[in-house]
């Protein structure tokens, strides 16, 4: 059995600063939510698979504009006290941010996309969503892959500026045509085959 041992905060809760400090190889994802860091597993290898593939597909669509990456760290909300960095599986930002430079402000995403698997499916419907809408990033696509039915779908949410909380745009099958945020036309079978 192998246990992982981390670093302690340097206070009450973590920092910025000592979520920094975390070695990049870690066996498994940590995000920093309000001063707490949240461990999980390493996706299974299909999880990657679909986002790398959906990645791909929106970054030959985008413009020079915007850059696509996958599980990157994007900041949510830079609170002293009770900071949020999370690693979507997929983020569509300006090319403006430096690519050796982490995190990406949130101020400068436009899109974020998750791969549901049986471990995040409560945070990739409920909790994320709503940390994204409240540090203002337009578009979500929760991406569900279902593994024991033919039920694999994007749906598509947009900030509503009213409410502050994503409103449903679609649910794409087979095919995910948009112009928003990136003019594109997908055909879904090539991304979720094995």
């Amino acid at each position: 059995m192998h246990v992982l041992t981390l670093p302690l905060p340097s206070g009450d809760t973590w920092t910025r600063a000592d979520y920094e400090a975390l070695p990049e190889d870690l066996p498994v994802r940590v995000s920093l939510v309000h001063g707490e860091l949240v461990v999980r597993p390493r996706p299974r290898p299909i999880h990657q698979r679909i986002a790398r593939r959906l990645a791909t597909r929106i970054e030959d669509a985008a413009p020079d504009a915007w850059q696509v990456d996958t599980d990157v760290d994007i900041l949510l909300d830079d609170d002293e006290v009770e900071p949020v960095e999370i690693a979507p599986g997929i983020v569509v930002y300006s090319a403006a941010h430096d690519v050796y430079e982490r995190p990406i402000p949130a101020g400068l995403v436009v899109l974020v996309a998750e791969v549901v698997s049986p471990s995040t499916r409560r945070k990739d419907r409920r909790t994320q969503p709503a940390l994204y809408a409240e540090a203002g990033i337009r578009h979500y696509w929760r991406v569900e892959t279902d593994q024991t039915a033919p039920a694999f779908a994007v749906y598509t949410y947009e900030l509503d500026d009213a409410t502050g909380g994503y409103v449903a745009t679609g649910v794409h099958h087979d095919r995910i045509t948009l112009a928003v945020p990136v003019a594109l036309d997908i055909e879904l079978k090539a991304v979720r085959e094995r």
